[in-house]
């Protein structure tokens, strides 16, 4: 076996790798990859609501079959079938990236679900690395077809289109089922979550990159308002926001908004309402799960990165039931 096929198996795994995590991370959190879709099926042209909804529902299944598929390749489980398959895959994922990037959408890329937060333009840029990649796995693996792999011996190279071990085929359809049975128990369980935004008592915030401001809401007690600066309710609640934030016997309030903190509209709003409490940016994706259904401004109180309490914009908690929540 020459050292260009070697070459192609080791990146035919180093893909597989990617697809394993990916799918495994999208299976682990069917919910955030929900909302993380949703962007994608609209920019696609499916703007009517229970239709995209139903499509980025479908598209969970693309957990499991990344799982399953990552499997196959690290593993050298049917090549000839499962290359050009994660080959088309990931020309499907560059394409979409980049059309998003070329729109100058501001949503997650979705592919390693909470891990990693990237852009469009990002994922675009490692996508199309990672297919050059894929080509050249499915190009010169196919130099290795006629080659034997040694008897007794695992087949770690995949010489002659031969699984790593003669039970491949049972750890491959075993890592199907598990992916399916865990990404069905993690999802259907949170229909209902689902139809009242990601913003919910006992819902853990994963996956909220925050621009802007530093902390780690995966650590200590927060205030969260999901606001925009043109929302005419959410300028009338300022004062009520600057006299929260400045309140010591409450955790700290950050304000959330899927507006840039240099765009025209930010300037204006700081301008006018002169806000005591720290603002920070999050991703349009992120905005839309956070209020979906509800709109703004919504205020939680969150502990630990798990939200304890929900409150809307027509129903705002006083400052002494937040002493007495926050102190409980």
């Amino acid at each position: 076996m020459d050292g260009i096929s070697k070459a192609a198996r080791v990146g035919q795994m180093i893909i597989g790798v990617v697809y394993l995590v990916a799918g495994a991370l999208k299976t682990w959190e069917p919910v955030l990859f929900y909302w993380e879709a949703i962007p994608y099926v609209q920019m696609l042209g499916i703007v009517e609501w229970e239709i995209a909804s139903a499509a980025a529902k479908a598209a969970i299944a693309l957990g499991p079959i990344e799982f399953v598929l990552g499997w196959a390749l690290l593993l050298n489980w049917q090549p000839r079938l499962c290359l050009p398959v994660a080959t088309v895959l990931m020309a499907a994922f560059t394409a979409l990236t980049a059309k998003a990037w070329y729109m100058g959408a501001s949503i997650d890329c979705g592919c390693f679900g909470a891990l990693v937060e990237r852009g469009p333009g990002e994922a675009a840029i490692e996508d199309g690395a990672m297919l050059a990649v894929l080509l050249f796995a499915w190009w010169g693996m196919r130099r290795s077809a006629n080659a034997a792999p040694a008897a007794g011996r695992p087949n770690w190279w995949g010489m002659g289109g031969v699984p790593v071990w003669p039970r491949t085929n049972r750890l491959v359809l075993g890592a199907f089922v598990v992916g399916l049975a865990v990404g069905g128990g993690r999802f259907f369980p949170e229909l209902e979550r689902i139809q009242q935004s990601d913003l919910k008592s006992g819902v853990r915030l994963s996956g909220l990159a925050l621009e802007g401001v530093d902390v780690d809401l995966m650590q200590g007690e927060y205030l969260l308002e999901l606001f925009s600066p043109t929302c005419v309710h959410c300028q009338n609640a300022v004062p009520k926001m600057n006299a929260l934030a400045q309140d010591p016997q409450l955790p700290r309030l950050i304000a959330l908004t899927k507006h840039a903190l240099d765009s025209p509209d930010m300037a204006d709003f700081k301008k006018r309402l002169q806000p005591r409490f720290d603002i920070a940016t999050i991703s349009q994706t992120d905005f839309f799960r956070l209020t979906f259904g509800h709109g703004y401004p919504r205020l939680a109180y969150i502990a630990d990165g798990v939200v304890q309490q929900v409150w809307e914009h027509n129903y705002m908690p006083t400052q002494a039931r937040l002493r007495n929540i926050a102190g409980s």
